[in-house]
């Protein structure tokens, strides 16, 4: 593969923990960055030569949580809180067929990269049961892609009617038998899985792939999983990424499985380590961040979805002041409606403003450009991705300096966070190869995917009619749990 010489461009760099702008030109060299040359350097020989002297460049964005098989379903899901949500979600991935979920993986990805994302974890959750074809069309889409990316199938042993704190007589009378007579697969079936699709895929695209495990939440597995899934994070020296405390149910049902604490418990059972992913993190007990920072662990705050869904809000300034290493994440198209990783950041930069008076504990654009880039690059155990510097991966995305959110051009940082979309975006480099061009991708035939995609919504969205009709048996006992728990706590904020 030749290198770029990117000419003259105002470079976005991390220097004493703080990002910066200065004239460099880029050199790369296959996969990586070769150099960032002082302005007037002459162009390195066998370089492809880019004027780059009206662009800004900057690392790659690192989106930290995504769910890929939910991108066909975009735009179907009501506004309702998580428990009544996932009822509709869960109906929209049924049906599925592998060119379905080969689809929509790559919706996902050419909406990212146009975006400015290069790098992204996908917790892939497989309607009804972890399935090797199925993961294997995901790898498959984003190997095709060129982004970088880390697949963390989820694993979950544990029906839906378990993981709610139910009191005996709130199901009563109620056909269940779509909830009961379908068990999960044994947890050591689910890691054979999890086990054979590391072995395919791990290292594939010249190293682009990595898997992970993703465990679907603490209350939604045994120990058991855990334990084997744990053991599979530490064999492979792999990520174990779980949702965990996201809304006030979930730390309910996590008092009733473990009165000291849902985080405590994962400290207990050694599940909680630099490895593992914290995603979510809202209802979290006195303690349990300096316990998080102790054990390395990280966290990865989905500020739109966590919005969306009412789940309630990341303490974000708590953790990150305990020391917490903490990305970001869209988190899936059905609970968000976009993956776009620079709203999620000016969301990020903003939303914490409304929990604190005090202004010097706000996020703001500088911190929340980091969490997006090195920050997140951390969190999924990639120090040479989020970051320009010599050695690191050549992912960059360049952005237009003749575009409104940068004319006239004050502070880069503040007008890249909280004034541009994505629609300044020129190109895009993931390991050294153009992944998107002129704003288009350059290895996708996006007309073709978006005709495919439309004809597939319209096949499988009929077939989750029947399934989506079974989940409404349960609405009305997860709203009386709501009015259950939710009444003391009207009004309050978990972001203290």
């Amino acid at each position: 593969m030749r290198g770029f010489w990117f000419e003259n461009a105002l470079c976005l760099v991390e220097e004493d923990g703080a990002l910066s702008t200065s004239r460099r030109s880029i050199e790369t060299d296959g996969p990586r960055i070769k150099a960032l040359h002082a302005p007037g350097s002459p162009p390195a020989a066998g370089c492809d030569f880019v004027d780059a002297s009206g662009l800004i460049a900057a690392p790659g964005l690192v989106n930290c949580h995504t769910h890929s098989p939910d991108n066909l379903a975009r735009g179907t899901a009501p506004d309702l809180p998580l428990e009544l949500w996932s009822l509709t979600s869960s109906a929209a991935r049924e049906g599925r067929e592998g060119q379905d979920i080969r689809l929509s993986t790559l919706l996902g990805a050419i909406e990212m990269m146009r975006c400015g994302t290069t790098t992204v974890l996908d917790h892939v959750r497989i309607s009804p049961d972890i399935d090797f074809d199925a993961l294997d069309a995901v790898a498959s889409a984003w190997l095709a892609s060129g982004m970088r990316v880390v697949i963390a199938p989820i694993v979950a042993d544990r029906s839906v009617i378990e993981t709610l704190p139910f009191d005996e007589g709130d199901l009563h009378g109620l056909d269940l038998s779509a909830y009961g007579s379908r068990r999960p697969l044994p947890a050591a079936e689910q890691m054979a899985v999890v086990e054979a699709f590391h072995a395919k895929w791990h290292g594939a695209g010249e190293g682009r792939i990595s898997i992970a495990v993703g465990p679907s939440g603490p209350q939604r597995c045994s120990d058991d999983l855990m334990i084997r899934a744990n053991d599979f994070s530490r064999r492979h020296d792999a990520l174990l990424h779980t949702h965990v405390l996201e809304t006030r149910l979930q730390r309910e049902m996590g008092r009733r499985l473990h009165p000291e604490g849902m985080i405590a418990h994962l400290d207990a059972l050694g599940v909680l380590h630099e490895r593992t992913n914290l995603v979510h993190a809202i209802w979290l007990e006195e303690g349990d961040a300096e316990r998080i920072a102790a054990a390395g662990a990280t966290v990865v705050h989905n500020p739109v979805s966590n919005a969306r869904l009412g789940s309630g809000f990341c303490p974000l300034p708590r953790l990150l002041a305990a020391g917490v290493r903490v990305g970001l994440g869209t988190d899936s198209a059905s609970c968000n409606d976009s993956g776009n990783l620079l709203e999620t950041t000016k969301w990020a930069a903003l939303l914490h403003n409304l929990a604190d008076d005090d202004e010097t504990g706000w996020i703001g654009p500088q911190r929340a450009l980091k969490l997006a880039t090195s920050g997140g690059a951390e969190v999924l155990g990639l120090s040479d991705a989020g970051r320009l510097r010599a050695g690191a991966f050549a992912d960059i995305t360049f952005f237009r300096l003749n575009a409104p959110a940068f004319v006239p051009l004050n502070d880069p940082v503040r007008q890249l966070v909280l004034a541009e979309s994505g629609s300044a975006i020129e190109r895009v480099l993931v390991a050294g190869r153009e992944v998107v061009r002129d704003g288009r991708c350059t290895l996708l035939d996006e007309e073709a995917i978006w005709g495919e995609a439309r004809t597939s919504a319209a096949r499988t969205g009929r077939a989750g009619t029947a399934v989506l009709a079974a989940t409404h048996a349960l609405e009305a006992p997860i709203r009386r749990l709501r009015a259950r728990y939710g009444v003391r706590e009207r009004g309050a904020c978990s972001c203290h």
